[in-house]
């Protein structure tokens, strides 16, 4: 009967209405809860930045660094600053004082129960099973993990735990879920090419092309829309330095049909899906708001890449994924 009201009280928090309230009870610690995204777990006009599973929203004033990218402490926007996956040296921000650097974020993952959690029990934060480690004696410090979504999340500062609660289900754990395939809306348009055929909204531009350019592993957004790439000619264009604000995620696809395609690992860790015939390999590597497939056609020698934008529930680009069938 527990577990009955857990699931219940869990499924009310991903898809019910709600004030800006954290979801948060105690569960047992053999409870599975149902994981979906919350579009309710921060304020209005907060811009979600995703990496894997996970997703943290911050303020529109605050910046991101990503892997690869400068982290000092001069990058901060007036509010704080966002730092996915950073190294050791740069987590706690050593060497930027608090005025410097406002409230100072990071997302790191953790695949194995730190020490510190070791004898907790998990409470519910938006739909999430999470872990809670301790504070300092003035509350403006805060760390969380959560297991099912490999990360550990660290904040300090004045937003430290706005943002930090905030910590919610990414919509690509949405689009990969196990369970019945979406059904293509009716209304949706459908495209070939490269030997594919996939649905989308009547309502998005398609465009064709045949340049494509590299401008390293951090593809953060997609712009709406459907854009489908030969890869005949390389661009050279300087690559744009990363914006200093998050980047609101959008919905949209991708096509690359060339032998160069998008940069991803594929490995072990991105479990193959059998979609309309067709195998289709999510990248393994740490993805942000845009969702990489790998798509062994019938016919064709080298793979085609797919790229789906990630936004709101990730239902879009679930009904995307679905979609995809030989042409």
């Amino acid at each position: 009967m527990l577990a009955v009201v857990v699931v219940a009280l869990i499924l009310g928090a991903c898809t019910g209405q709600q004030t800006f309230v954290p979801t948060t009870m105690t569960v047992p610690s053999a409870t599975k809860p149902l994981l979906a995204v919350d579009l309710l777990a921060a304020p209005t006009g907060w811009v979600p930045v995703a990496y894997g599973d996970a997703q943290l929203s911050v303020p529109a004033s605050f910046s991101v660094v990503y892997p690869g990218e400068n982290a000092l402490c001069g990058s901060a926007g007036p509010r704080g600053a966002l730092l996915v996956a950073p190294l050791p040296s740069t987590q706690t921000g050593t060497g930027c004082p608090a005025k410097a650097r406002g409230t100072l974020v990071s997302l790191v993952p953790a695949r194995h129960v730190p020490a510190k959690y070791a004898n907790e029990t998990p409470i519910i934060l938006n739909g999430v099973p999470v872990y809670l480690g301790p504070t300092d004696n003035l509350l403006s410090s805060y760390t969380y993990y959560a297991p099912a979504l490999g990360v550990e999340v660290a904040a300090d500062g004045p937003l430290a735990r706005q943002v930090i609660d905030t910590l919610a289900c990414s919509p690509r754990a949405e689009a990969l879920a196990l369970g019945t395939a979406p059904s293509v809306p009716a209304s949706w348009h459908s495209v070939s090419f490269a030997g594919l055929r996939l649905s989308f909204p009547a309502d998005w531009p398609v465009e064709r092309t045949e340049t494509w350019n590299l401008c390293g592993p951090v593809q953060v957004a997609i712009a709406q829309g459907v854009a489908l790439d030969t890869d005949k000619a390389f661009l050279a264009l300087p690559c744009p330095a990363p914006l200093p604000f998050p980047v609101m995620p959008s919905d949209g696809v991708r096509v690359d049909g060339g032998a160069q395609g998008p940069t991803g690992s594929f490995s072990a860790g991105g479990a193959c899906l059998h979609v309309g015939g067709l195998t289709v390999c999510p990248s393994s590597t740490p993805d942000y708001s845009v969702l990489l497939l790998r798509v062994a056609v019938p016919g064709r020698a080298t793979p085609v890449f797919v790229s789906v934008g990630l936004a709101g529930n990730g239902m879009v680009a679930r009904s995307i994924l679905y979609s995809l069938r030989a042409a």
